[in-house]
C-alpha cells in the first residue's frame, strides 16, 4: 500500500509535525527503544527528566547518545536557526540499532517551512509512522513562569513527538499529551502530561501511566 502523505501544524511559531502515516496503526510502544541525542550543549537535569518521562509514559526503554555538534548543514544563517527537516535527516543517519526511533534535543531556535513562510519558527519536528523526531527548549520558554514550567512543556511534547513516531495520532481530549496544540504552547499546560486510556490503550500500554 502505497504511503498517505500528510501535514500536520501546531500553529503559532509553537511546534510543527511532518506527519507520514502509513497504515494508521500505533505500534506497539513497549517494543520500542528510544535513542536521545543531544544536539550540542543540553542540560543534564532536563536531559535526566525526558528520558525519565519516556520510560514512565511509553514503557519503552530509553538509550542515552552522548551529544554531537549540530550540523552545519542544517543551519540557516539569515535567522540563526537550524532547519528543522535537515536535523531529521541527520538524525536518521544518528540511529544505531537496536534503537527504533531517535528524538534530537537541543537548546537553538529551529524552524521548518509554513504557512507560505519558508522559515517559520518551530518546537519540534516529527514523523508520524517514522523513526525521528527533533525538539527545542527555546520556545517552551515563551510565557513560562518558571524552569519547572518549561521542562514540563519540553517533556510532555518529547513524549508527544515520540508518540507520533509510533504511529499515534493528535487526541481529541484536551487533557491528553496528544491533543493538537493549535497554534499555543498554553495547550500544553492545559493537559496532564499523560496520555488519555485511549491513546495508551492504541500502544498496547496499561490504562494508568
Amino acid at each position: 500500500m502505497p504511503a498517505h502523505f500528510s501535514r500536520r501544524l501546531w500553529l503559532g511559531g509553537v511546534v510543527a509535525s511532518a506527519l507520514i502515516s502509513r497504515l494508521g496503526h500505533a505500534e506497539d510502544a513497549a517494543g520500542a527503544v528510544v535513542a536521545v541525542l543531544p544536539l550540542g550543549p543540553f542540560p543534564a537535569a532536563l536531559l535526566d527528566k525526558i528520558n525519565a518521562g519516556l520510560q514512565a509514559e511509553l514503557g519503552c526503554k530509553v538509550v542515552a547518545y552522548p551529544s554531537v555538534a549540530l550540523p552545519s548543514s542544517a543551519h540557516y544563517a539569515p535567522r540563526n536557526r537550524y532547519r528543522a527537516e535537515k536535523l531529521l535527516k541527520f538524525l536518521r543517519a544518528h540511529r544505531v540499532e537496536p534503537a527504533t526511533k531517535i528524538l534530537g534535543v537541543t537548546t537553538v531556535d529551529i524552524s521548518t517551512t509554513a504557512h507560505g513562510v519558508y522559515d517559520w519558527g518551530i518546537l519540534g519536528l516529527g514523523q508520524l509512522g517514522g523513526d525521528a523526531c527533533v525538539m527545542s527548549t527555546f520556545r517552551c520558554k515563551r510565557r513560562a513562569k518558571d524552569e519547572q514550567q518549561v521542562d514540563f512543556r519540553m517533556v510532555t511534547t518529547c513524549i508527544h513527538e515520540v508518540g507520533h513516531t509510533l504511529d499515534l495520532d493528535h487526541c481529541p481530549d484536551r487533557t491528553c499529551l496528544m491533543t493538537d496544540a493549535r497554534g499555543s504552547v498554553l495547550t500544553v499546560d492545559g493537559t496532564t502530561g499523560h496520555m488519555c486510556p485511549r491513546c495508551r490503550g492504541k500502544l498496547g500500554l496499561s490504562q494508568g501511566a
